[in-house]
């Protein structure tokens, strides 16, 4: 499998888990439903849960699609077997990695994967139609970058050496870092910087101090001391609430068929 991963994975990763963090506060906030509500709510439940074991079965059968099985199409261009395979597996590790066991989302962890790369091929379109191009020498130098890093990781000296490890080749691994480049210019230019009002601040550090205070712990910086890291917290969630919302846009305005 490719290590080298494509930054806007991550940056939909990031945003995913932020926005189901905000759903999981809303829901702390809600009053208790009443008996028709809760009647529905239980029904509903047992509708997810008959949509999860659904999933569950398919994802299940992920090794059994073809690479060159055409998975899904955007706008005539078409995302393959192999591609879905590896975005699947880039978020197993990531789930593995908060503690959580994959295989009992297998369903829901296909779902987001091949949406991932839906929401790749769309902003790289995007970004062509826009006529977005980055400069080749700031590529080089993030290739060069990129290589230093995983040698100074790993016991692995040469260039050749870090290529054939991650089972790639310089143009793959350039290729990516060029679509990283096209989509971070493509989202400054077509994301507006958030604002972060008085309210926001203090809501993110009485969330954080009750958090804290729950696992034990007392908190001795004040908001002022925090103030900047704050901030910059509340900022990064709402850009990426922005981001999907600008997705979600850009998947409606195009021709996107899912065929698995």
């Amino acid at each position: 499998m490719k290590k080298f991963l494509t930054a806007i994975l991550i940056v939909m990763l990031t945003a995913f888990l932020a926005a189901c963090t905000g759903d999981s506060d809303e829901s702390d906030n809600q009053e208790e439903p009443n008996e028709e509500e809760q009647g529905q709510e239980e029904e509903n439940a047992e509708e997810n849960e008959d949509e999860n074991e659904e999933g569950s079965e398919e994802s299940a059968a992920i090794e059994d699609i073809e690479d060159d099985q055409v998975v899904a199409t955007v706008n005539e261009t078409e995302i393959l077997g192999e591609e879905l395979k590896s975005s699947v597996n880039f978020f197993n590790q990531q789930y593995q990695q908060m503690g959580q066991d994959p295989s009992q989302l297998a369903g829901e962890i296909q779902k987001q994967a091949l949406d991932n790369l839906i929401h790749i091929e769309l902003v790289k379109q995007a970004a062509a139609d826009e006529g977005i191009e980055v400069d080749e020498e700031e590529v080089d130098e993030e290739y060069q970058s990129q290589i230093q890093q995983v040698q100074e990781a790993t016991d692995l000296e040469s260039e050749e050496e870090v290529l054939e490890e991650n089972e790639t080749t310089e143009e793959e691994v350039k290729e990516n870092i060029r679509q990283n480049l096209i989509t971070t210019e493509y989202l400054e230019q077509n994301v507006e910087e958030p604002e972060v009002t008085d309210e926001e601040l203090e809501e993110a550090y009485n969330n954080y101090k009750s958090a804290m205070e729950q696992q034990g712990q007392e908190v001795e910086d004040s908001l002022e001391d925090m103030e900047d890291q704050l901030r910059e917290q509340v900022k990064s969630q709402k850009s990426g609430e922005k981001e999907l919302e600008l997705l979600e846009q850009l998947r409606e305005n195009a021709d996107v068929e899912v065929l698995i």
